[in-house]
């Protein structure tokens, strides 16, 4: 696991004058925006795949549509934000934002991924066991998402300090 020692966004926040904070919090900002939609769009294009696999393996006649996976990908964006607002946080509240991401986003999923229950639990026994690696791959989604949120979060803030950084130099 890696360890999470290093000084965060934040605490470069607090170093610099007044000025330099102010342009600074705008590329937190914004980079908190842009690891959100980045990692929403990612992740609930995977949840829907994975529900669809779903709706495969159980036989159900269903269809997915248009509005229903832009629905999906809406809700994912959105819950990218507390991840993505607490990278530049210390390590204890970071992850807690991860676990907040990871719980309400588990949740979701699930009750959305495996909205046919009876015809999941009536299920032939050769297909419980692709029905098991799926709601695994659902837990493993929901908290690999706020990970990569925040992962996302502070390389495009680096990156956008960097280049501000060049740029005045």
């Amino acid at each position: 696991m890696e360890k999470e020692s290093r000084v965060g966004l934040a605490d470069t926040l607090r170093r610099t004058d007044g000025t330099a904070a102010r342009a600074t919090a705008g590329v937190v900002v914004a980079s908190v925006l842009a690891a959100a939609l980045c990692a929403g769009l990612l992740a609930g294009l995977a949840a829907r795949l994975l529900m669809r696999l779903v709706a495969i393996s159980i036989g159900s006649e269903g269809s997915f549509s248009l509005a229903g996976t832009a629905g999906i990908l809406l809700v994912f964006v959105v819950l990218s934000v507390p991840a993505a607002a607490t990278s530049a946080a210390r390590p204890a509240i970071a992850r807690a934002g991860r676990w907040v991401t990871a719980g309400v986003l588990g949740w979701a999923v699930a009750r959305t991924g495996f909205a046919d229950g009876q015809a999941i639990l009536l299920a032939d026994d050769g297909i419980l066991p692709l029905l098991a690696a799926l709601a695994v791959a659902f837990g493993a989604l929901a908290v690999a998402h706020g990970r990569l949120t925040q992962h996302l979060a502070r390389r495009l803030a680096r990156r956008m300090t960097d280049r501000r950084a060049s740029r005045a130099g």
